[in-house]
């Protein structure tokens, strides 16, 4: 099978297919203190003899971000399988995560198959960019993952809100079920992000009333309350536990 690159030329795509593939150093968030270091500026000078450096892989993921709506389908199938190996080997959480916002560009069976992947990663992060490109690709298998996520009582506090977040994007009935349960929830984190997610579905604002969401949840017919003082109460509360 043979592709024509348009828009990016050849010598750029090649360049970017080897660094996108390769496995770098991964120098996370101390990055910016080492440059001004010199014996690090001594290795990263090795490394680029050696190679490809960390620094290099991440600018070229986000540029590939950039590049992929010009792409035809042809084309953006060949990266979307890259960055599915990505997803499942790298060693570099940074990389994984920048992996997954990418691909949520790209419609198709890889792409679903790479974010289920991410959806079990080991790193929160990871996890964390998955519920949002879940929200990006939508249709049956991001919605049950979600739900999943959202449900998972071993899932952290944090995934779980996200997960929930993303469920906004979703006028579902199973959906609206899975929130209006979520409602019961032993935490006012997830019962607050229920609300919001519920209120972004329905149209409808009952504020911090969950009593009052679960009672229109149920087909009751519950007028609306004037929420800008128990949104102003709501917005002063602790929502990480």
């Amino acid at each position: 099978m043979r592709f024509k690159f348009s828009l990016v030329s050849m010598p750029k795509m090649i360049c970017l297919a080897g660094l996108v593939l390769l496995v770098g150093c991964t120098d996370g968030l101390l990055y910016k203190m080492k440059t001004i270091n010199p014996y690090y500026r001594q290795e990263w000078q090795k490394d680029r003899e050696l190679g490809v450096t960390f620094v290099e892989r991440v600018d070229e993921i986000k540029n590939l971000q950039n590049w992929l709506p010009s792409m035809d389908s042809s084309e953006q199938l060949v990266w979307a399988e890259r960055l599915e190996k990505i997803i499942k080997s790298d060693p570099s959480p940074e990389l994984r995560t920048l992996a997954v916002q990418t691909i949520a560009s790209i419609q198709g069976p890889v792409t679903i198959q790479a974010l289920n992947s991410a959806s079990t990663d080991e790193a929160e992060k990871v996890r964390l960019a998955a519920c949002e490109a879940w929200r990006i690709v939508k249709g049956t298998d991001a919605r049950n993952m979600l739900m999943t996520l959202a449900n998972n009582p071993k899932e952290t506090p944090s995934i779980r809100r996200a997960a929930i977040a993303s469920l906004g994007a979703f006028e579902d009935a199973d959906v609206k079920s899975s929130l209006a349960r979520l409602l019961d929830d032993k935490s006012p984190a997830i019962q607050f992000q229920s609300t919001q997610s519920l209120k972004q579905i329905t149209g409808k604002d009952y504020g911090g009333d969950i009593q009052a969401w679960r009672d229109f949840m149920q087909g009751k017919d519950v007028p609306e309350p004037d929420t800008s003082f128990m949104a102003t109460v709501w917005e002063t509360l602790d929502w990480s536990r």
